[in-house]
């Protein structure tokens, strides 16, 4: 996790610290930040990360304007040592399709919110806690409610004129029955 900031010296006095004094400043996140944090920060863990998995990584982001500037041609510099890096937007409309929106960074500030932050410095520290402390077992439930939707958007046609599905995933969890990974129980196999 990367946050968007920067060192700048303080313009004024004040009670905490001295003019000149190194503070953290917030990045308005626009086209260059963008393209620079996927090239250089990104693509880079990704490939540290994941060393034998399939070579082929599809980075879906949504339509905001900045995620517009990276491009597939962006991308082919740093698809190398077998890498093949490429770009897909984000279907509109359709926030059930994103992991993050699914409770991922709910979760996040729901945790980072039970200290208290005075500072952006405190905000990161107490956010990348929060990341740290976050189980993974909320992820897993965040991605099965994934697949789940992705089966119901085949269902469905396409559409989204549907509500989200509770797979009760805690007391499946605590019954140790495994979920199935696959749409093999939604009735698309053939489609």
């Amino acid at each position: 996790m990367w946050p968007f900031v920067r060192l700048a010296p303080a313009v004024r006095n004040s009670r905490n610290r001295r003019a000149g004094t190194m503070v953290t400043k917030l990045v308005n996140v626009d086209a260059a930040v963008y393209r620079d944090f996927v090239i250089n920060k990104v693509v880079p863990a990704i490939k540290a990360s994941f060393p034998s998995a399939s070579k082929r990584v599809v980075l879906q982001h949504d339509n905001a304007t900045p995620h517009g500037s990276v491009t597939d041609r962006d991308l082919e510099a740093v698809s190398s040592d077998g890498w093949t890096f490429v770009v897909r937007a984000q279907p509109p409309n359709s926030p059930d399709l994103n992991v993050l929106d699914l409770g991922f960074f709910a979760s996040i500030q729901s945790l980072q919110y039970k200290t208290m932050s005075r500072t952006v410095d405190d905000v990161i520290r107490s956010t990348l806690a929060a990341f740290d402390a976050l189980c993974s077992d909320k992820l897993e439930c965040v991605f099965l409610t994934l697949q789940a939707v992705v089966g119901l958007i085949l269902e469905h046609d396409g559409g989204n004129n549907f509500v989200l599905p509770h797979l009760n995933k805690a007391s499946t969890r605590r019954s140790s029955l495994l979920l199935a990974s696959s749409f093999g129980g939604l009735g698309i196999n053939n489609q």
